[in-house]
């Protein structure tokens, strides 16, 4: 058996951290986590999908609806904050962090809510346009041969 654990902390455009930090799984309680100070947020997060050419990576949190949730998010949007996650291995009868899987950057793109729940959206912390990122061009090594003509004979 395996627990995952969060740990998200929220940065400013600059990459300095502001003083929000939110790890998922221990309630009611603060963690250390990297010399750094996490609280208990009861949040979600979606896990990164990315497109075909890499250029356009998305993910999401999801916090319950609030007057804190709804004014973090709102500057975190506003101030085009950073969104730092790193996933964790938990022992699931301890809740000790074992091992960390995978750390990601996003930036903080939105938001939008209903009655009980914000979501936040999170997107590549790259500007794909400005930067001419990513450098991918079609080769013969990567898909083959290219067609000459419109014809396509199945035989």
């Amino acid at each position: 058996m395996l627990a995952i654990g969060i740990y998200l902390k929220l940065l400013l455009p600059s990459g300095a951290s502001s003083s929000y930090r939110f790890q998922n799984f221990f309630q009611g309680e603060t963690r250390t986590y990297n010399g750094s100070s996490y609280v208990y947020g009861a949040f979600g997060f979606s896990g990164g999908t990315l497109d075909l050419d890499g250029g356009n990576i998305s993910a999401s949190l999801v916090f319950s609806l609030n007057a804190l949730s709804l004014a973090v998010f709102g500057q975190a949007v506003n101030d085009k904050w950073l969104a730092e996650i790193r996933t964790v291995w938990l022992d699931p009868d301890t809740l000790n962090e074992t091992t960390q899987h995978s750390e990601e950057l996003y930036a903080i793109t939105g938001f939008n809510h209903n009655l009980s729940q914000l979501t936040v959206r999170l997107g590549s912390p790259l500007d794909a346009v400005q930067s001419n990122l990513p450098r991918r061009v079609l080769t013969t090594d990567l898909v083959g041969e290219l067609p000459s003509t419109g014809e396509i004979n199945l035989t």
